[in-house]
């Protein structure tokens, strides 16, 4: 992992600027999430008064929500999905929040997707620029490591490009 220098950098074949950084900031706060639908595969779980079963289909980001809850136990049972989107805009926008530009290594050939970590809250947001959404917002185990251990990574150097 190298942190950016000055001019632009590359990252699989993609020029990256301040201005790009910029650009993906603005786009990532929006938070938008996937349209799909995910298969819940964990336990049954009762959450504002509804009980989603275990194979049921349900929203992308409700199912992160109930994830982070009621299986990783990350976020407290009460928190909504405004939490976890005003969790992930509050990532993506503080100033500390590290940037990490980098190739997915699960897609073939690898996606260009962008990490926020917060360090101080451990909450990472993981933006697909080609999907214009947001993949998952979490606290990985191992922190900004999560970031470090994909392909082609790049930090951001944040105070010396000004983002």
């Amino acid at each position: 992992m190298v942190e950016t220098p000055e001019q632009a950098i590359q990252v699989l074949g993609r020029a990256i600027t301040p201005e790009t950084v910029r650009e993906v900031i603005q786009k990532a706060r929006a938070v938008r999430w996937g349209t799909h639908l995910l298969r819940w595969r964990y336990f049954d779980v009762t959450h504002e008064g509804i009980t989603y079963h275990h194979n049921a289909l349900i929203p992308t980001a409700l199912w992160h929500l109930l994830k982070h809850i009621y299986v990783d136990q990350e976020w407290p049972p009460d928190a909504t999905l405004e939490h976890l989107n005003d969790g992930a805009r509050a990532t993506i926008e503080h100033p500390t929040t590290e940037i990490y530009v980098y190739g997915y290594y699960r897609t073939d050939p690898p996606r260009l997707q962008w990490g926020f970590f917060h360090p101080t809250t451990a909450v990472a947001v993981v933006y697909d620029v080609e999907a214009d959404l947001v993949a998952t917002v979490f606290k990985p185990a191992g922190g900004a490591l999560f970031f470090q251990r994909q392909i082609a990574v790049i930090k951001i150097d944040r105070e010396g490009w000004h983002v």
